[in-house]
């Protein structure tokens, strides 16, 4: 049962209209979309966003109202409540923090009571609330809207951005996303592209993006790592690419490691230093914390051009007689690479598994690809090289390329083009059985699109219809992985318990949206099968506890190792400050 302030939050969070779309607070009802005109590419990032199109057959980034080739994910009410996007609206971000939206792409779709939801709550400053379906919702001032919402603002703006360049209506986009992205996420972006006035024509991995970006219409042979270490998520995808045929060999990814972490690292180990070295414990309120957050950041990409970085923050607080204390901190990049050590590593674990999913050796990899941010910190290109052999490519833009690639698979949205994307599901597709215990169907790394059959029998006499959960991810309980919807099987002839069976068929199209068909058995006549998403079943709330109890001691285990790696982190800035 939700606490008294959030099941109020609940209440008032956006329901859903007639189409099944979030409502709106600032944007307008969505109208009809006329399918035609220009194709745009969007690299819809979580702290920042990429626009390109297709000019006279070659991609081509546009620049935004204030000149930058990259526009912030941010949305914020400034003191007189005008809502504000984008660079405006980061520039709220140390004054109005509990007002400013940010990292949105972290929490759409996303169940609130997920573990990426509790995470994010505790690092960022602006309220977390349940939607009416009880999916992850944000309230601005006294205005809770949708995540949907937030990312059809930044959507809009690119939108816009694009119309004063060709000085025309844009109604039409290919948007990427991380490949990690489940199902409901990838619904979630469909539903702010129509929010924003945009038919999203295709949801592209942003990996198989920057791969086009980096070798389509160049008639390659090789194999190639995309690593994609942007400011909330890391993908890692090896790709063949033979001429435009662009085969997903392995991919992989963690939902919970970007620069928003790093910077969280960092924040850390500055409060550490500054508590140090004033002999005071940190109390700022939220305007402080984001201050120090925006200085990290800055540190943080200083520290890739330079060897030191010195940090100062005037009057961060007050101590207790009312004195100003300031925050300074000269952070080498030595420092630096070691705060971030314990993060970059998990890349590259995961690099190493995509090699097993992949069957090759590193030596096997012709070219790296980097992409976002964070992949310039010198250690990434030091971690890989001593991996692999060989430095990155220097010929791809880091912050452009996934934009570009969809600008450059936009060309193929009216057409028979030669190109041809061979992708792979991210995770793991599967039912729910009793007790929370999650049956496998469709196996992570299979090509897309896919589809597997198993069968069920009922389970009484005369059953009317059969209901079967269905949830993504690698764990053996449905608790650890991402409930992706309830079908429910009807039609079926009577009979007594066990003697009417059905086949139900799981279908994965290109993009991994999920389809569900179901088949009697003896006559083999389709049965209705209908997938809902938005509520969870009474009997799957049962099975969800049973299955949390069941995992309670792994998730004890897998606390005891994420402390144990803490411990390491803190026994640097320990060593760094002196102490024992």
């Amino acid at each position: 049962m939700l606490a008294p302030a959030v099941a109020k939050a609940a209440a008032q969070a956006p329901g859903l209209d007639e189409h099944g779309l979030p409502k709106t607070v600032f944007l307008p009802p969505p109208v009809p979309l006329s399918g035609t005109g220009p194709v745009i590419g969007i690299d819809l990032g979580t702290t920042n966003s990429c626009v390109a199109l297709l000019s006279n057959g070659r991609p081509l980034v546009l620049r935004s109202r204030e000149g930058y080739n990259t526009i912030p994910s941010v949305i914020s009410l400034n003191a007189q409540n005008k809502l504000l996007v984008s660079h405006r609206a980061k520039n709220q971000l140390v004054l109005r923090p509990q007002h400013t939206i940010y990292g949105a792409k972290r929490l759409v779709g996303r169940p609130y009571d997920s573990a990426v939801v509790n995470q994010v709550r505790e690092r960022f400053h602006y309220d977390i609330v349940p939607d009416s379906a009880g999916r992850a919702a944000v309230r601005l001032a006294d205005t809770a809207l949708s995540l949907e919402e937030v990312q059809a603002l930044i959507l809009r703006e690119c939108k816009e951005m694009a119309e004063a360049h060709l000085n025309q209506k844009v109604e039409r986009a290919v948007v990427t996303v991380p490949a990690y992205y489940s199902e409901p996420q990838r619904e979630a972006v469909r539903k702010s592209g129509i929010l924003a006035g945009l038919k999203v024509e295709r949801i592209l991995n942003e990996p198989t993006s920057a791969a086009l970006a980096y070798g389509l219409n160049r008639e390659l042979n090789k194999k190639v790592l995309v690593y994609d270490l942007g400011g909330g998520t890391f993908d890692a995808t090896i790709l063949k690419i033979e001429k435009n045929v662009f085969e997903v060999l392995g991919t992989g990814g963690d939902v919970f490691l970007g620069g928003i972490d790093f910077d969280n690292l960092i924040v850390d180990y500055l409060l550490a230093r500054f508590q140090e070295k004033e002999g005071i414990t940190f109390t700022g309120d939220g305007i402080a914390l984001s201050r120090v957050s925006d200085a990290a950041e800055r540190a943080k990409m200083g520290l890739s051009e330079r060897s030191t970085f010195e940090v100062h923050i005037p009057m961060l607080m007050m101590d207790d007689s009312g004195r100003p204390r300031d925050l300074r901190v000269v952070l080498s990049r030595q420092e630096l690479e070691k705060i971030c050590e314990p993060l970059l590593s998990r890349t590259i674990d995961v690099v190493r598994d995509v090699l097993l999913d992949a069957k090759l050796k590193a030596a096997e990899v012709d070219d790296i690809i980097l992409v976002g941010g964070m992949s310039r910190m010198p250690l990434v290109r030091d971690k890989l090289k001593s991996l692999f052999g060989k430095g990155a490519q220097a010929s791809v833009n880091a912050d452009e390329a996934v934009a570009l690639g969809a600008a450059l698979y936009s060309g193929s949205v009216d057409k028979v083009s030669s190109v041809v994307l061979i992708d792979v599901l991210p995770m793991t597709v599967g039912v729910a059985m009793p007790g929370g215990a999650f049956k496998r169907v469709i196996e992570r790394n299979s090509p897309l699109p896919a589809q597997r059959s198993f069968a069920i029998n009922t389970t009484k006499d005369n059953e009317a219809f059969l209901e079967l959960s269905i949830f993504q991810g690698e764990d053996s309980h449905i608790s650890a992985n991402e409930y992706l919807g309830t079908v429910r099987i009807e039609g079926l002839p009577k009979g007594p318990k066990g003697s009417v069976r059905v086949a139900v068929t799981l279908k994965l199209d290109s993009e991994c949206v999920l389809h569900v068909e179901a088949r009697e058995y003896s006559t083999r006549k389709e049965v209705k099968a209908t997938l809902a998403t938005r509520y969870s079943p009474e009997e799957l709330q049962k099975q969800l506890q049973v299955s949390k109890e069941s995992v309670k001691a792994a998730e004890e285990r897998r606390g005891a190792d994420l402390k144990e790696r803490a411990g390491g982190f803190w026994s640097f800035v320990k060593k760094a400050l002196g102490r024992k």
